[in-house]
């Protein structure tokens, strides 16, 4: 039977097949694309671990006003070498330091315990810090409390009064090494602080004058909540009596334990939710775990806990509570565990792949929440846990974690007796594009065997049509 189709149809049929085959061949394509951009619209460029120093330091401090200034310091500890120990400064989130000794004499090359800045930084730009002198004359006390008012380039030792004098050493034990202020120490002065040996030491004119609180031998840091002192609310670390709480502004302080392993008589630091005067919410760690309080230090409950028989090292806690809350910690084998659910679930953040050393400290700068970064240091150095700057930083950070990686698995291997030789990959990547395709699989089937039939029955009705 002779085809029915006019030849302008008979003609244009196949060619509206063909823009249908390539329709099923662009439709996943672009269905892929659209999918990818708006995951990545969605989601937070992934972080990576970056070197951005060498130094060794006790303690971090961040400005107030991070988020506008981006000012971080950092001060060393006593592992530092003599040539390099001092204060370091940077305004580029660490990717370069800058030294900010000026005035911590440096043929006394101090090492650190404790920074602290005003809560008026912006308008007195003064910061304080404490620290263990070496290089003393006869009867100079070993502590220090030292002061910048030009946002820490330089710095003052104050002449300090009211800490005890003792015979045998023969000089005045004063060493500083935990420090609070107030929230509003421009207007009242309020410090406390926590002396070595001596117990708490409180101060209302900024530091010149002291007086003693409570004589608790065994302190080891002294920590306020955002709202000290309009509420006189203090909690310290100790050595031996786990967690002591003063709720007079430190005239008296009670041990604080109830939920602590018994065994657990250190705790080596505490931290607050900014919400505390609502949430009564804070934190504790010590070398076998991580502790939650919702009352105010009343009890306690574990939330995480080292793997094996690692030892918690440092921690660091920022957070509402209310909006968002990341807790992070530290071990002595190398690792780092983040949590960005308010203590829910915590991550590996793979820092072992980086370190060679236990980590020393941990700290999150002030603006957390819109700017995830994570510091932390050991004695390899100091490292940034952050999204890239540019494509080329990330391919560093890659690189970098790659290489060290291979050196820890080339080192562990030689402990176990034998020779590490890296493995040369022979696979070549294509790509996982092709697998976009497969959707569109028996589209693209029936669609050629349409245009196979159609291009038959024409060329059948062509040789009909001649006949």
């Amino acid at each position: 039977m002779p085809s029915t189709l006019l030849p302008s149809q008979a003609r244009g049929r196949p060619k509206a097949l063909v823009s249908v085959f390539c329709c099923c061949l662009l439709l996943p394509l672009l269905v892929a694309t659209t999918a990818m951009l708006v995951t990545q619209a969605q989601e937070p460029p992934p972080r990576s671990w970056t070197s951005i120093g060498r130094y060794h330091p006790a303690v971090w401090g961040f400005s107030p006003n991070y988020a506008t200034d981006r000012l971080a310091l950092l001060a060393t500890n006593a592992g530092e070498k003599l040539s390099v120990r001092g204060v370091y400064r940077s305004t580029d989130d660490g990717d370069t330091w800058a030294d900010s000794s000026e005035g911590l004499i440096p043929k006394k090359r101090h090492y650190y315990m404790t920074i602290s800045f005003s809560s008026d930084f912006a308008q007195d730009q003064t910061i304080w810090l404490t620290g263990q002198k070496t290089g003393l004359e006869p009867g100079e006390a070993y502590g220090g409390l030292f002061e910048s008012t030009d946002g820490g380039k330089t710095w003052t030792e104050l002449d300090i009064k009211g800490f005890p004098y003792r015979e045998m050493t023969t000089r005045v034990s004063q060493t500083i090494i935990g420090m609070a202020i107030s929230s509003r120490i421009a207007q009242d002065g309020i410090m406390v602080a926590a002396a070595a040996g001596e117990g708490v030491y409180g101060s209302k004119d900024k530091g010149r004058n002291w007086e003693l609180l409570d004589p608790v031998k065994d302190v080891f840091g002294v920590y306020a909540p955002p709202n000290f002192p309009d509420e006189p609310f203090l909690a310290l670390a100790t050595t031996g009596q786990q967690v002591m709480i003063s709720t007079d502004g430190g005239k008296t302080f009670v041990s604080s334990g109830k939920g602590l392993p018994e065994g657990m008589r250190g705790v080596r630091g505490v931290a607050f939710s900014q919400n505390f005067a609502k949430d009564r919410r804070m934190f504790c760690y010590g070398l076998p775990g991580l502790f939650a309080s919702e009352d105010a230090g009343a009890t306690w409950k574990q939330i995480a806990a080292p793997e094996g028989s690692a030892s918690i090292t440092a921690m660091a806690v920022i957070g509402d509570f209310e909006t968002y809350g990341s807790i992070a910690f530290s071990t002595d084998d190398s690792k780092v565990y983040l949590s960005d659910d308010m203590g829910k679930t915590f991550t590996s953040l793979n820092a072992e792949s980086l370190l060679n050393y236990g980590v020393d400290t941990i700290a999150f700068p002030p603006d957390y929440a819109s700017n995830p970064q994570v510091y932390v240091s050991s004695q390899d150095g100091i490292f940034r846990y952050a999204a890239p700057k540019s494509g080329g930083a990330q391919a560093t950070a890659e690189a970098e974690a790659a290489d060290m990686e291979a050196t820890r698995v080339a080192r562990a291997t030689t402990v176990a007796g034998y020779k590490f030789v890296p493995e040369k990959s022979d696979r070549v990547e294509t790509g996982c594009i092709a697998y976009l395709f497969a959707p569109a699989l028996p589209l693209l089937v029936l669609t050629g065997r349409r245009l196979w039939r159609e291009s038959s029955d024409q060329a059948k009705g062509t040789s009909q049509d001649r006949t």
